[in-house]
């Protein structure tokens, strides 16, 4: 077999990342009418001048307007904080609620940033096996049993890396658990607006423990740096994110912040949340055939694929050879948790794809490397 020549970096295709698709004829237009509105309402000083802290009264508003599209109803605007994003959410949630010297909860691959920021705040991840629904209940329940965690934190649609979404049933079983051993629940929903049709989040189930975040950065823009997050009561949400409570660096940009309610006021939010399930459909169906053979796991609305390989297959080794051929794709090595052994998968983003053409070759590069690599084996 002919190695091929590296090709340079700037030439690279980015296939490790799960933003969503640019959908610049929609989402152009709609952002500039969002902002021209929101300047148009206040003056650049006004707007810039000091911090919205946990958003502005039609901040918080427009959160309960875009979260009631995955919640069933809108909640109390006061129950809700406009943060710089999902990761800034966590900051505080996970100093709050679990803090040094506890355990969190999280999934059996879970998202990396948690357990960065398990070595930063000083508590314990600790893992629970997982099916293709998800967490299992009964591992959730032997765990509660044995460390009593303080919160769980999970994804419950399109589970990163997995891409596994509970069933409503699932759901209810876990809601059970956490009611039982009186375990709070941070849920992020950050990958549910894409498919068609998905169960409630438990959030819906069990507001009561549900410390609930549905971002944009998944569904519209990846740098607009907005996540809503509901607390399950106004009380709750000033006890954790009050100003000057854990100070960091949570609070939106004022500007994204007044940009992002116009666009929800207007509607734009779910012309651009169309737009980009439209092209995923699209983009999905290009890559179906590419990869037909190949143990792929993904689902309608997915932003990414995770690709299970061979028994005896090396998934660093088969991102090695994709690399070779100018894409690269991730593995699950950064999910599993210190002293985990990681399966071997691949994730593979087809949303960052820049058109089709660059994600038709990126996916042939990934199908013509994992032949070499069974042919190797």
């Amino acid at each position: 077999m002919t190695e091929p020549a590296r090709p340079p970096q700037s030439a690279m295709i980015d296939m490790s990342r799960t933003h969503p698709p640019l959908v610049p004829a929609t989402f152009d237009p709609e952002y500039r009418a969002a902002l021209a509105e929101a300047l148009s309402l206040s003056t650049p000083s006004e707007i810039v001048g000091a911090h919205r802290w946990m958003g502005t009264e039609a901040d918080r508003t427009a959160g309960a307007s875009f979260t009631a599209r995955r919640l069933g109803a809108a909640p109390d605007p006061g129950r809700v904080v406009v943060t710089n994003g999902t990761q800034s959410a966590f900051t505080m949630l996970l100093g709050g609620l679990v803090g040094q010297g506890s355990v969190l909860a999280v999934e059996s691959l879970t998202y990396p940033p948690i357990l960065v920021m398990a070595e930063r705040l000083g508590f314990e991840p600790r893992g629970v096996a997982m099916d293709g629904e998800g967490i299992l209940p009964d591992a959730l329940a032997a765990l509660c049993r044995d460390r009593r965690p303080k919160a769980l934190y999970l994804l419950s649609t399109l589970q990163n890396p997995t891409t596994a979404t509970m069933s409503l049933e699932r759901r209810q079983a876990v809601i059970e658990v956490a009611r039982r051993y009186d375990l709070q629940i941070i849920e992020d929903d950050i990958y549910s607006l894409l498919p068609e049709r998905t169960p409630p989040p438990l959030a819906a189930l069990a507001p009561e423990r549900t410390w609930y975040i549905l971002g944009v950065a998944k569904s519209i823009a990846a740098g607009m740096k907005i996540a809503y997050l509901v607390a399950p009561s106004p009380a709750e949400a000033e006890r954790q994110f009050w100003p000057g409570v854990r100070a960091t660096f949570w609070m939106a940009a004022p500007i994204s912040a007044a940009t992002s309610t116009r666009l929800i006021e207007r509607g734009g939010d779910q012309r651009i949340i169309d737009a980009v399930r439209t092209e995923m459909r699209q983009r999905h169906h290009i890559v179906r055939p590419i990869l037909d053979g190949l143990d792929v796991v993904t689902a309608d609305g997915a932003l990414h694929l995770w690709v299970r390989l061979p028994r005896g297959s090396s998934a660093s080794g088969l991102a090695a050879l994709v690399r070779r051929r100018g894409v690269i794709i991730g593995t699950a090595a950064p999910y599993a948790l210190p002293g985990e052994q990681a399966p071997e998968a691949v994730r593979i983003g087809i949303g960052h794809a820049r058109s089709h053409q660059e994600l038709e070759a990126a996916m042939r590069a990934v199908a013509a490397s994992h032949a070499d690599a069974w042919t190797a084996d």
